[in-house]
């Protein structure tokens, strides 16, 4: 299990990294749009990250006994399912609206948030079990 989390908040750290890197890139570039939506994109990756990290810490000292891997993670799954929520709504909002702007925001969020979801997945399958 530790190799697994190890591996997923490092893989976490190096996309907020990398978007962070963008942002100052394009900033510097006056390219606000393009920079504003890479800050998104590392605020995302941030909140999975302090997510993630705040469920292990409730777990751990706990006695699981022979609860599989995936129950300990379960919480943290449900999250892609539940912190999305919001950003589907706004997101089916800002298309009946024709706000192109909001639309791409949120579309880049979710598409975050299921990237995430399938790196721990991916993650989980090879050192997980």
């Amino acid at each position: 299990m530790r190799k697994l989390e190890e591996q997923y908040l490092n893989y976490i750290d190096e996309k907020i990294t990398e978007h962070n890197n963008l942002h100052k890139q394009y900033k510097a570039d006056d390219r606000k749009d393009e920079a504003d939506l890479e800050k998104i994109k590392a605020n995302i990756y941030e909140i999975f990250r302090t997510l993630f990290l705040n469920d292990i810490k409730q777990l751990q000292g706990k006695d699981l006994g022979e609860v599989k891997n995936i129950n300990i993670y379960g919480g943290y799954l449900l999250r892609f399912d539940t912190i999305p929520t919001n950003w589907k709504v706004s997101l089916d909002k800002a298309i009946e609206h024709g706000d192109t702007v909001k639309q791409v925001i949120e579309e880049n969020k979710l598409a975050v948030a299921k990237e995430l979801k399938d790196k721990f997945l991916a993650m989980f399958d090879e050192l997980g079990r």
